[in-house]
C-alpha cells in the first residue's frame, strides 16, 4: 500500500508551493518534483515546521517500514513515542489489476496532504511512515487500502497529538480521483 507518490510543481494548491519553494530554497536535499520512492528524502510537517525527512523506519538486517496501518499504530512498539506528521503530495500510485497497472490518486484542483508519523532515528535522521486506513469505494476497485488524507483544519487537528486519533481518523477525507497511468 502506497509505495509511492509523486510532486507536481503545476498544481494549484498555494500552501503546497510554498513548501516546496520553501525547501528548494533550503538545499536540504528533499525531493521537491516527481516520484517520490521510499528512502527518498522528501517533505513534511511538523513541529510547526516544513522539515525535510526520509521515508521509511529503519529496520536492523531488513527493509525499512513505510507504512503503518492507522487503527494498530498506536499498539505497535515501533511506532510508540513517534510525532505526528503531514506528507503534502500531488497524489501516490496503486498497481493493481490482472496486469498490475499503475493507477495515480488525486484531489481534483489541489494536494493531498497524507498523515504520518515520524521519528529521529540514532544517527540524527528524521524519518517518516504513512498511515494508511480501509481503502474507500472508490478507492478499493484499486487496492484495500489507502492512506490517510487529511484537508483543511483537519491538518492542523492532526498535528495536535492532543486530538484522538479515532475522531480523526473517522474524519478523514474520502474523496480522491482515480486515473490510470501507464507502468
Amino acid at each position: 500500500m502506497c509505495g509511492r507518490y509523486f510532486l507536481e510543481r503545476d498544481i494549484s494548491d498555494a500552501a503546497l508551493l510554498r513548501i516546496l519553494e520553501t525547501l528548494e530554497a533550503r538545499e536540504e536535499g528533499a525531493k521537491i518534483c516527481g516520484d517520490i520512492f521510499p528512502t527518498d528524502r522528501a517533505p513534511a510537517l511538523a513541529d510547526g515546521r516544513i522539515l525535510s525527512m526520509r521515508w521509511g523506519f529503519a529496520r536492523p538486517g531488513a527493509r525499512a517500514v513505510i507504512n503503518a496501518r492507522s487503527e494498530t499504530a498506536q499498539e505497535k512498539a515501533m511506532f510508540r513515542g513517534a510525532g505526528r506528521c503531514l506528507l503534502p503530495a500531488s497524489g501516490y500510485y496503486e498497481w493493481g489489476g490482472e496486469q498490475k497497472r499503475r493507477y495515480a490518486f488525486a484531489r481534483p484542483g489541489g494536494a493531498i496532504y497524507m498523515a504520518g508519523l515520524w521519528r529521529r532515528e540514532a544517527d540524527g535522521e528524521k524519518r517518516f511512515v504513512i498511515l494508511t486506513r480501509e481503502a474507500t469505494a472508490e478507492a478499493a476497485r484499486v487496492h484495500a487500502r489507502m492512506p490517510v488524507l487529511f484537508d483543511g483544519e483537519l491538518r492542523r487537528a492532526w498535528l495536535d497529538a492532543r486530538n484522538p486519533l479515532p475522531e480523526l481518523l473517522r474524519a478523514a477525507v474520502d474523496d480522491v480521483s482515480i486515473v490510470e497511468r501507464e507502468s
